[in-house]
């Protein structure tokens, strides 16, 4: 079964500024529609739409709609609070490994082509990749200290590091015609991410509540600096303060007391779900 795969750390950002709607997911496709698709997320379906603005990415390339089948299993990004959601992008589990890599971390390439809005790049992996360019995109090339856009031509090997826009398109930061140094490896070289332990099949989870996504019957929790999904359904009981309450005192910021119990598909359904004001010990 398709199974929920937001770190704690996709959560915070995710949850920030221009993502703060932003629902990441793994799921399965249950129906292909006539104006999106069904997904299957956790053990609970969801359909959602597209629009002319949604990204579809397959075998690393966009695609439409019609690329997709029926029990493929995909990763989507998926805006929650409107109805119905609305499908913001989608790619096979492979191709979104591959564009996080190439979103978040630097890249050798060889520049294929260069137009007003975007630079077209060939990876060394051998696929084509566009980044946006603007006036602000930063060059810097051994031999020309006032480089600019103008100053990259088709053939030329270089560095790229990008950033992923609230749009989805990926703005080119840099581009240099020498390595760039990944922040992201450079962080982890530091100290090394203590490996989580997976939670009991059952028990009690403390901390702060993170985000509602009350159309999914789901809200996170933070943890520490681990962040986790809470599915409820009818039997969950509620209470703030020690008196029985309903899901809409499931505030951003409580304090909670989840009793949990994992169902088949690994999620963590809540049976028991106490509140506290912010701060409240």
């Amino acid at each position: 079964m398709a199974r929920l795969l937001i770190s704690a750390a996709v959560l915070l950002a995710g949850f920030a500024g221009a993502w703060a709607d932003t629902l990441l997911t793994e799921a399965r496709i249950l129906e292909v529609t006539e104006r999106g698709f069904i997904l299957q997320v956790g053990t609970e379906p969801l359909g959602v739409e597209d629009s002319v603005a949604t990204r579809l990415w397959k075998g690393c390339v966009p695609v439409k709609r019609d690329a997709f089948a029926k029990g493929e299993a995909v990763f989507a990004r998926i805006k929650p609070e409107t109805d119905p959601p609305t499908l913001r992008e989608m790619a096979d589990l492979a191709t979104w490994k591959w564009l996080d890599r190439v979103r978040r971390e630097p890249q050798k390439a060889v520049i294929d082509k260069i137009d007003s809005k975007y630079m077209t790049v060939r990876l060394e992996d051998g696929r084509t990749f566009a980044f946006r360019a603007t006036d602000k995109s930063q060059v810097k090339l051994k031999n020309e200290p006032n480089a600019t856009l103008g100053s990259l031509k088709a053939g030329m090997q270089v560095y790229v590091k990008g950033r992923l826009l609230p749009t989805l398109d990926t703005w080119l930061a840099l581009v240099s015609d020498a390595p760039i140094e990944s922040t992201t490896k450079s962080a982890s070289s530091k100290a090394a991410p203590k490996k989580l332990e997976p939670l009991p099949s059952s028990g009690k989870i403390e901390g702060t509540v993170l985000a509602l996504l009350d159309t999914l019957r789901m809200f996170d929790v933070l943890m520490g600096s681990r962040a986790l999904h809470i599915t409820y359904n009818l039997e969950t009981k509620f209470f703030y303060e020690g008196r029985p309450a309903k899901f809409d005192a499931v505030k951003r910021d409580r304090r909670v007391l989840v009793h949990y119990k994992r169902d088949k598909a690994g999620r963590l359904v809540a049976s028991k779900v106490e509140l506290f004001p912010p701060g409240a010990p």
